[in-house]
């Protein structure tokens, strides 16, 4: 809840859409992620 509604305020301040901010998180993290993972994969 405290996420949705702080999505929201960026959202008013920037004026685009919380779904346009949420995408942009997500996207951050992920490409981040591939980037230099925090959980390291060890293949059997």
């Amino acid at each position: 809840m405290l996420v949705w509604c702080r999505f929201k305020e960026l959202a008013y301040e920037t004026g685009r859409t919380v779904y346009q901010i949420k995408f942009g998180q997500l996207s951050d993290y992920l490409i981040g992620q591939l980037k230099s993972p925090s959980v390291k994969m060890a293949f059997a």
